[in-house]
């Protein structure tokens, strides 16, 4: 009797064992590109960047700027509360007008933060103040 019914439990376990666990996959959002224009005149970065959220919607977007020496010179967190919408093209825009003249380039970065918290990889490049 004991042996059938440690048998029994040991069926029941190895049933047990093979059920839940199931894993969930995330797929945070991406930035596809990324595209910019300087305007000397106006002293200020005209950009836009296409994302792709497969998952959930967009919640801000983050601009960073950096200086030749890694001090960041500005920060820009935009709501951008894309509700429903998967992909699509944010504008950004960066002044430069109160930095200062430096023989490198500026560096400045872009991301995209969902409703998870989860954020997307970044767009980097550079432009340079005379």
């Amino acid at each position: 009797m004991k042996r059938l019914i440690f048998g029994l439990l040991m069926i029941l376990m190895a049933g047990l064992s093979g059920c839940g666990g199931s894993s969930v996959t995330v797929n945070p959002p991406s930035i596809t590109s990324y595209q910019f224009t300087k305007d000397a005149v106006r002293e200020y970065i005209d950009g836009s960047v296409n994302y792709y959220a497969p998952d959930s919607d967009i919640d801000t977007m983050t601009v960073v700027t950096y200086d030749s020496r890694g001090i960041e010179r500005s920060r820009t967190q935009t709501l951008i509360n894309h509700p429903g919408t998967a992909q699509g093209t944010i504008p950004f825009s960066i002044d430069y007008l109160t930095f200062p003249s430096d023989a490198y380039a500026y560096t400045f970065s872009v991301y995209l933060t969902d409703f998870n918290g989860y954020t997307s990889n970044q767009a980097v490049d550079s432009f340079y103040i005379p």
